[in-house]
């Protein structure tokens, strides 16, 4: 039965689900400055939560949803494919001059290349912010909380927050970072590869909510100075595995981000985006002799994925796929802290990496109404 929440494993009902779709904008900047107890009561029992909750399209006035739509076409990463016939339609039709409207528009953007963008906090909870997690009925399902107070302190040691799958454009780790005030009064940096972080635009949107440079140098630092991240560690590799029929994410490879736990003693916390690889759909290569294999390959080098992309309306709009979040327990690397960990370290800690990756997918693909479906660790 569609109401039941029989997959849900009965030692996982002790965590909560917060409907960050359902809140109002008053509601969620009072949780945001209000206490640990408030946000508790947030949440709903993972005993009372059904598929149907979990699945629920969360409803939205013509001009709210409008406004996501616009935003989100000309955002990132959409805006690659919609500005620029939009400038050629505006300068052929209106304009009267298709070169001088891409001259005048290169000229505007030439301040937001040059200028640096701060992280903007408020952003995280301004009236678009909320729109947009409203737009993907975004909820998130914890089995524990994740940031715990003792005597009135926050416990501050570093968490590298591990959530794939990529998909076409990791909406749900964006999400994560809009919403993760409203969940535990604090914020923690999403990592993003440097050239997303260059063009203008692209770069005001994401720096403005806290995402920085994927480096090794500055993620170090980040948890160093005690701050929490959040990594889709797929990349653009995984984009090329979004049309696939099981879900399909790339971490074996991925040591860099185990020894990077290790050398600063930080938590590793595997997550699962339900629905992220559903909100856009892409061509990449697919039917032509070897394609896939040369997009991906150039991909790497120009460090974006050359894809064709469509979703809402066969344009580069995402749909309205509810996207679920679930955050597992942590994996404490912290009794191992050292510089050069050894390969039976790296290991031991990747394994229970995989385990409870599987674990939280297996454990919660039913709520998400996804029986059938399987998790391929390559």
């Amino acid at each position: 039965m569609s109401g039941e929440n029989i997959n849900v494993s009965k030692e996982k009902l002790g965590g909560g689900l917060v409907e960050f779709c359902s809140f109002s904008v008053e509601k969620t900047r009072d949780l945001v400055h209000g206490t640990e107890k408030d946000r508790v009561k947030a949440a709903i029992p993972l005993s009372k939560v059904t598929k149907d909750r979990a699945l629920k399209v969360q409803d939205m006035s013509f001009i709210e949803e409008l406004a996501c739509v616009l935003f989100l076409a000309f955002g990132v990463p959409n805006g690659v494919f919609t500005i620029p016939p939009v400038l050629y339609l505006i300068g052929r039709f209106i304009v009267g001059n298709v070169q001088l409207t891409y001259a005048v528009f290169a000229a505007l953007l030439l301040p937001l290349a040059i200028l640096p963008q701060p992280f903007v906090p408020t952003t995280l909870q301004s009236w678009m912010a909320i729109q947009v997690v409203k737009y993907f009925s975004y909820r998130l399902v914890y089995e524990e909380r994740q940031i715990l107070h003792k005597d009135g302190k926050k416990d501050h040691r570093p968490r590298i927050y591990v959530a794939p799958p990529h998909g076409v454009f990791p909406y749900g780790n964006i999400l994560a970072v809009l919403t993760w005030p409203t969940l535990c009064g604090q914020t923690f940096r999403g990592l993003a590869a440097s050239s997303a972080l260059r063009p203008p635009i692209f770069k005001q949107i994401l720096r403005s909510i806290g995402v920085i440079d994927a480096s090794r140098l500055i993620a170090r630092r980040t948890l160093e100075n005690g701050e929490s991240l959040g990594i889709s560690t797929g990349g653009v590799a995984e984009v090329f595995e979004t049309n696939e029929d099981d879900e399909c994410i790339l971490l074996k490879e991925r040591i860099g981000l185990i020894k990077l736990a290790i050398r600063t003693g930080s938590d590793l916390v595997p997550c699962y985006l339900f629905g992220n690889t559903k909100v856009l759909g892409c061509w990449a290569g697919e039917g032509i002799p070897n394609g896939r294999r040369v997009l991906e390959w150039i991909s790497r080098k120009v460090g974006f994925a050359l894809i064709i992309i469509h979703g809402r309306f066969g344009l580069p709009i995402p749909r309205r796929v509810p996207i679920m979040s679930v955050v597992g327990k942590p994996i404490p690397t912290h009794h191992i802290k050292c510089e050069n960990p050894t390969k039976e370290q790296i290991e031991t800690v990747q394994g229970l990496l995989f385990e409870e990756m599987h674990n939280i997918f297996e454990s919660y693909k039913g709520l998400y109404g996804w029986d059938d479906k399987q998790l391929i660790i390559k």
